[in-house]
């Protein structure tokens, strides 16, 4: 069979990024990813040999995009509150690109060889946590950020910006009806945690 043509695989890891994660089809087959990308199944097989394969792959690469856009807004000449308005937007802005992403991740919870990937990823970037952590403590001792556990204000931090765009079906069902309304509510979310989050 001929070379591996770099621009094919790059057209099936984006349509099934699609697939998966855009459109939440997680149990979408070979077979449906090929139709979605316009190439037969043979071919799909030659790049990436079975469906696990290619959906670990386009989740090992979605999740590192992620942490590089994250990591190129961290400007060390921007406020601490500047830093997390950045954060915010990139976080969410990826979410809306991929709404069934989160999902996924907490899907695979009970998946203990997923879990010690998640645990060896968090273990690397561990000293970027200590850094933000540290960075915490001095607006808590400044009086910007009311004073608790640092990891408190993280949890804080990532449940306020998550969980309405992850559990978006059942909240614009259940409290804004249309999707217009669920809309509106998102162009204020960023200013509606800032104000949670700082004094």
């Amino acid at each position: 069979m001929a070379a591996k043509d770099n621009s094919t695989e790059q057209h099936i890891k984006e349509t099934a990024m699609r697939v998966f994660f855009k459109e939440g089809r997680f149990n979408a087959t070979t077979q449906e990813i090929a139709d979605a990308a316009g190439v037969n199944r043979t071919l799909l097989h030659y790049y990436f040999r079975t469906r696990e394969i290619l959906l670990d792959i386009v989740l090992k690469e979605g999740k590192s995009a992620f942490r590089t856009k994250l990591a190129e807004t961290v400007d060390p000449a921007l406020s601490f509150k500047e830093k997390i308005s950045r954060l915010i937007d990139v976080w969410m802005e990826h979410i809306l690109e991929f709404p069934y992403l989160d999902a996924y991740l907490v899907s695979q919870m009970s998946n203990t060889d997923f879990l010690e990937s998640m645990k060896k990823e968090e273990k690397e970037n561990s000293k970027k946590t200590e850094a933000f952590f540290e960075e915490l403590q001095v607006e808590m001792n400044a009086g910007r950020i009311k004073k608790m556990d640092p990891t408190q204000f993280l949890l804080n931090f990532i449940s306020m910006v998550s969980y309405p765009l992850v559990m978006r079906p059942l909240l614009e069902a259940s409290m804004f009806k249309t999707k217009r309304a669920y809309n509106q509510a998102l162009e204020h979310r960023k200013e509606a945690i800032l104000a949670a989050l700082f004094i």
